[in-house]
């Protein structure tokens, strides 16, 4: 019987995540932004944070993979429960971000892809399997890094390889849930 609530309870949760909106406003043009209206093979999504020094350490060499990877669609995520719309707006416009971050204070897509940490990336197939997860490179701040997982998974991916990486332990600060 427990089996069974618990079946019944996964089942309905499943159908709840469908019904979620794929619409939703970028904190740094204030704009409406379909998640999935870029019809490219792979969505790569990063969890960022305005209060991790490691996320904004990584702004420029994202920014850099976009430039590098254009048939990619690049989502960035602001996950955390103690700020505000206006304060995460605040500080992301003070960046130059050449992608839309989306503001998620619910815990919505970090509960959903199970992110952890800040700077948390994940690349997702036209089929929404997830392909690789994990950190950007071995360091909190790519200019110090010796591993560039992320770019190396892009170029495998972009090169219809499988990727040297699938999973490789995040770095930086913790989601405030």
């Amino acid at each position: 019987m427990i089996r069974l609530i618990s079946i019944f309870i996964l089942v309905l949760t499943n159908f709840a995540s469908l019904a979620k909106p794929f619409i939703e406003m970028d904190l740094i043009t204030d704009k409406s932004v379909s998640i999935e209206s870029k019809k490219k093979d792979y969505t790569v999504a990063y969890f960022l944070s305005s209060s991790c020094p490691c996320s904004q350490a990584h702004f420029t060499h994202l920014n850099n993979l976009q430039k590098m990877y254009p048939n990619f669609n690049f989502i960035g995520f602001h996950s955390h429960k103690g700020i505000t719309k206006a304060k995460a707006q605040d500080y992301f416009s003070q960046f130059e971000i050449k992608f839309p971050i989306l503001l998620d204070r619910e815990l919505d897509y970090a509960n959903e892809f199970a992110a952890v940490k800040t700077p948390h990336v994940f690349i997702k197939d036209s089929k929404g399997e997830i392909v690789y997860q994990g950190a950007v490179t071995n360091s909190r701040n790519p200019e110090r890094a010796s591993k560039f997982y992320l770019k190396e998974v892009l170029a495998d991916l972009n090169n219809h390889k499988e990727p040297h990486y699938k999973n490789v332990k995040s770095i930086g600060c913790y989601i405030q849930r």
